[in-house]
């Protein structure tokens, strides 16, 4: 018998331990940061001079209340129709709650945003206190609020350790061929209107979609389509990936199981991966980093040539931003070709490319001798830059190179 309860015991703790699992990843892009669990040490041959920053702002708020006016929309009619459900009265009032707390700050970083931020900037400051004294930082931002202050966050806490660094910031559409090219790049303007990636997406929404998500919030007397339906799933789903970044611990199971839950995040993560990366559908994507590559380039080499005296350029801006970045340059795990687009979600996820605060870092050592390094880390993680060079630590000369050749052979 105690064999049983111990067992029993066990499998409940793996299965409370499956959900909390499930419950971060299939936030997907909406996921909260993942702190990283170590601070990376590097060898004592190599002194840190310089980094290289792009970040994506902090946790926040929806963007609007669209999804849960939709959601409301429908099950308004449903209740004055006698077929909603006691899941759909509460889906009502989860709806009703985000519409409260969202109001007058849709898209707004709020508290978890701006601590992600301030503790991205303690560990920077932690694992290279020297780089930030008597010293230089640059930063700039998109003209979002939510990246203005993910900005503000991250120098902030700078500031606060370091009490003789010198900041500089600057925000607004002036930075938008570089951080939000996606908003105005007429050649991807052209692919988006497309419709061969938007015929792709569509199979695989219909095909993915469980309408039985909408189906636990309405009876079977409530008249909609199928498109209706799963429209209204998906808006289940978006209302809730996102509450994690809001601060609100929420508890799917009684609207969608995992298996529903990892179809949902599938469908958003395709369109993503479709939109904003390499694909053989189009490179497009991709190439919108073209001038952040640039702008990277030749920030390091002023410095390196002593022509431009800072510790640190960060910029703050958008997932949109990053996805294009990591997918040109290919960093493992964030770049993926295939014919096959039902295997995108095992070989590309948005929860781990790009979670809130996402970020990737490009830090340069000098040795005794004065020979350059750099090494590439994604979300304070260090990563291998170039396929098949397991170095993690690349001659600047060598990155530089790397970088450049994109520019050069899509030009």
């Amino acid at each position: 018998m105690r064999k049983l309860i111990l067992f029993l015991a066990a499998t409940f703790q793996l299965c409370v331990s499956l959900q909390a699992f499930a419950a971060t990843i299939y936030e997907g892009s909406h996921r909260p940061y993942p702190v990283p669990s170590s601070i990376t040490e590097y060898p004592d041959s190599l002194q840190p001079f310089y980094i290289s920053h792009v970040g994506r702002h902090g946790s926040r708020f929806p963007s609007s209340a669209s999804n849960a006016k939709y959601i409301n929309f429908y099950l308004d009619y449903a209740d004055t129709t006698n077929t909603i459900t006691r899941a759909g009265r509460q889906m009502m009032e989860i709806a009703d709650n985000i519409i409260r707390l969202g109001a007058g700050k849709w898209g707004d970083l709020d508290s978890i945003g701006i601590e992600e931020q301030r503790g991205i900037a303690e560990r920077m400051y932690a694992k290279y206190p020297a780089l930030f004294e008597n010293t230089t930082i640059e930063a700039i931002s998109t003209y979002s609020p939510r990246a203005i202050m993910s900005m503000y966050s991250f120098t902030h806490r700078l500031a606060q350790l370091s009490g003789n660094v010198e900041i500089a910031t600057s925000a607004g559409d002036r930075h938008s061929a570089v951080l939000r090219p996606f908003d105005n790049n007429e050649k991807y303007m052209a692919f988006r209107n497309d419709t061969t990636w938007k015929n792709i997406y569509d199979q695989y929404y219909k095909t993915e979609c469980p309408v039985s998500v909408a189906r636990r919030l309405v009876n079977e007397d409530f008249d909609v389509s199928e498109d209706a339906l799963r429209e209204l799933s998906t808006c289940v789903y978006s209302l809730i990936a996102g509450m994690s970044s809001m601060g609100i611990d929420f508890d799917y199971t009684p609207f969608m199981s995992d298996e529903e839950y990892e179809n949902l995040w599938s469908i958003d993560n395709l369109h993503h991966y479709l939109l904003y990366s390499a694909s053989t559908v189009s490179t497009i994507p991709a190439e919108l980093a073209i001038p952040l590559i640039e702008q990277i380039v030749e920030d390091a080499d002023r410095v390196i040539d002593g022509k431009k005296p800072v510790a640190a350029n960060l910029r703050f801006a958008h997932a949109e931003t990053l996805m294009p970045l990591l997918s040109l340059l290919q960093i493992e795990n964030c770049y993926y070709i295939t014919h096959y687009f039902d295997q995108v979600k095992l070989n590309w996820q948005d929860y781990n490319i790009v979670p809130m605060a996402a970020n990737l870092q490009f830090v340069f050592f000098k040795t005794d001798k004065g020979n350059i390094y750099v090494r590439t880390d994604l979300n304070e993680t260090p990563v291998h830059l170039i396929p098949g060079n397991d170095n993690l630590y690349l001659p600047w000369h060598t990155v530089r190179d790397y970088l450049l050749n994109f520019i050069l052979v899509i030009d």
